[in-house]
């Protein structure tokens, strides 16, 4: 009778075969009745920013320790060998692990069973698809979705509730005698970090933003110009201050930020910066300012000017 392997993973966004690269990888393991038998999960550090970081919460000091998605390939193929992968949206994980294997030189594909599209079976009455409607549909619970263990965990018990009904057969996935010790890096790993950060601003200063942060970009641009500032696309030795959504994060404006010796702040720092900069001596009155003329970047089409 068939195992099976339920997977889930986190990244930094939809393009699996462009630039977006996986940041968590989940593994629970299942037994032909459904019974959990063992887990695995690590952070994976896709040497790129985190993406949307309100989203999966993950933190970039925590990335930063985590070994390469080449690095735990092996690990994971391990835990998925000789059984069903299992996934809710399996196309979306199945994606983003064939580019990942691929990329690490393993030329695998992905298949395997989708508890999404098995609900139109088990769960004819669900209000949506989600994992989220799935599960309240079938009584199980999910703990902090957008963690790829919770989730992974949540998905196992789903298809554990579909496997009541009988066995669900698959193509096992391949074993691929990778080397697979690895480490886990788990969230948390780099304990509490950041301190609080003011770098004095003057009116004419240079000042690039990285990252999806809580506020549009666009917001922080106009505040930025609004105060006297210039906003600019890349960094250059001349950029007073890079701001970040997570200031640890891995993207390359922060990495040339770091070479350059440029300080890279938070929002809330920037916006602490702001504020003291509003408040100096000769602080342009915003009713009366001239609105700044914007143009594109050309090398980013980010907004620039002031």
């Amino acid at each position: 009778m068939a195992e099976y392997a339920v997977v889930d993973v986190e990244t930094t966004g939809f393009a699996a075969r462009g630039s977006d690269r996986v940041v968590e990888v989940a593994v629970v393991q299942l037994d032909p009745g459904g019974r959990i038998t063992g887990e695995w999960c690590t952070l994976v550090n896709p040497g790129r920013d985190l993406g949307p970081q309100h989203v999966h919460r993950i933190r970039a000091a925590d990335a930063r320790r985590a070994p390469s998605f080449a690095a735990v390939a092996g690990a994971l193929a391990d835990r998925l060998a000789g059984r069903v992968v299992v996934a809710h949206n399996l196309a979306f994980d199945a994606r983003f692990l064939s580019a990942e294997f691929h990329r690490a030189g393993v030329p695998v594909e992905v298949t395997g069973l989708c508890t999404m599209r098995l609900a139109d079976r088990f769960l004819p009455h669900r209000t949506a698809r989600s994992l989220a409607a799935c599960c309240a549909a079938a009584g199980v619970v999910l703990d902090s979705a957008h963690s790829a263990l919770h989730d992974a965990r949540a998905t196992a018990r789903l298809f554990g509730h579909y496997l009541r009904s009988g066995e669900l057969t698959g193509t096992p996935f391949p074993a691929l005698g990778l080397p697979a010790g690895a480490v886990e890096v788990r969230r948390g790993v780099a304990g509490a970090v950041r301190r609080t950060e003011a770098v004095p601003l003057a009116r004419g200063d240079v000042v690039v933003f990285t990252g999806q942060m809580s506020a549009p970009r666009e917001v922080w641009v106009d505040r930025a110009c609004g105060a006297g500032l210039v906003s600019q696309g890349y960094v250059t030795r001349s950029t007073r201050v890079v701001v970040a959504a997570d200031p640890d994060t891995l993207s390359g404006k922060a990495r040339r930020a770091r070479a350059y010796r440029v300080p890279i702040v938070s929002e809330d720092d920037f916006a602490g910066m702001l504020a003291r900069l509003d408040a100096a001596p000769g602080a342009p009155v915003p009713s009366v300012t001239p609105v700044p003329s914007v143009t594109q970047d050309h090398r980013t089409g980010w907004r620039r000017g002031c």
